[in-house]
């Protein structure tokens, strides 16, 4: 029971990605809500996870966006059902992610990477295995969005680029990530590619350029094949009016209600009655910074984004903390913190409970940020 425990947070990110499965979200909720209250109660009923963890000064980040949360709560939703279960749904979250990190405490960092890992090759082997790309829509495997596969293939080539040693097999399934996000026409996933390459590059001595010539190269042999290939989607300029679109409805919205927001249960949220029929889409907020910000207004979400950049600030800084352990591994984990912000431009990253990518940041986040704090809290007692 103890191992469950410690794992939790990996069953929980598991959970996330068979919710991006297609056809696979009842298997998902199943599993979802037993997760959540188990991890509510055990919480709820252990004075020591509470005293340890919870309220800990390692974890104050989550300790201070909960109570954010739960002020916003009281005075402006006090009653909404809907709301309460976004606050206790964000509330256990974070408590998950922190018990597994306290738990597992020095083989925290290797069960994440081995879990990265273990879900981006899957996921690669299976899309391939169940759906074969046509070259003609966009690629998305056995997902139901092409920017989820993308985002998970990104992180599956980046998780193996980062790595030391690698096999044959393993510069293969490099190669078949980098062609998987391709021809998932996915823009936000190209940048995260050439991001995981600039950082690889930059903190390491030797020439990569044979990399970059074979990008170069795939680059053009897609340019080259069917014309109907989604790949020319990068360059399909009405994309980029459709999510201007979707910018300006977002901040209309926002300015219907711009010091407190729409509310919790309103996150990714856009307001129909400012939506230009003419001109309709499909999604809501694909931005997460607008989106935290019509969920909270400027008020509370200036409070949530400044604890959010001063503990991403922190962690960037404190390379010294980590200078007698790999570093390839911990600049991948920054990878993970700045692709996410990155692609909080056209994603609805941070408001999220059961996203993949929004879930590995804030786990992250917090492994590192304990790691700094236990690292100051020993250089004290030294």
């Amino acid at each position: 029971m103890k191992k469950w425990i410690a794992n939790i947070a990996f069953i929980f990110l598991t959970i996330n990605l068979i919710y991006s499965i297609k056809g696979a979200i009842p298997v998902a909720e199943m599993l979802f809500y037993p997760t959540m209250a188990f991890s509510l109660f055990m919480v709820l009923f252990s004075f020591r996870i509470t005293n340890d963890i919870i309220i800990s000064k390692g974890f104050k980040l989550f300790f201070y966006i909960n109570f954010i949360n739960l002020v916003y709560y009281i005075f402006f939703e006090f009653g909404d059902f809907d709301s309460f279960k976004y606050l206790l749904s964000r509330f256990t979250q974070f408590a998950i992610f922190s018990i597994s990190i306290f738990m597992l405490g020095d083989k925290f960092l290797f069960h994440l990477l081995r879990f990265i890992k273990i879900v981006t090759i899957f996921s690669l082997i299976a899309s391939l295995v169940f759906i074969l790309p046509d070259f003609g829509d966009r690629y998305m495997g056995i997902f139901f969005n092409p920017n989820e596969f993308s985002i998970i293939m990104v992180l599956g080539f980046s998780v193996l680029l980062f790595q030391e040693n690698r096999s044959n097999l393993e510069n293969i399934l490099m190669l078949a990530f980098v062609t998987s996000i391709f021809l998932s026409g996915s823009r936000s996933a190209i940048i995260g590619l050439i991001l995981s390459l600039f950082m690889f590059i930059r903190h390491n001595k030797f020439s990569y350029i044979f990399l970059i010539f074979g990008l170069l190269i795939m680059f053009m042999f897609f340019l080259s094949v069917d014309k109907t290939n989604t790949f020319l989607r990068l360059f399909d300029e009405s994309l980029f009016y459709n999510r201007q679109l979707e910018y300006i409805y977002a901040f209309e919205t926002l300015m219907q209600k711009p010091f407190f927001g729409y509310g919790l249960k309103n996150y990714a949220f856009i307001d129909i009655n400012v939506i230009d029929f003419d001109n309709p889409i499909d999604f809501g907020a694909h931005n997460g910074y607008l989106a935290l910000l019509v969920q909270y207004g400027l008020i509370f979400g200036t409070l949530i984004f400044l604890l959010l950049f001063y503990g991403i600030v922190k962690v960037l800084k404190y390379d010294y903390c980590i200078k007698n352990e790999n570093q390839n591994q911990f600049i991948f984990l920054k990878f993970i913190l700045i692709y996410t912000l990155v692609n909080g431009v056209t994603e609805n990253t941070f408001v999220g409970i059961n996203y993949l990518q929004s879930n590995l940041f804030w786990l992250v986040l917090a492994y590192l940020l304990y790691k700094i704090y236990n690292y100051e809290t020993s250089s004290l007692s030294d």
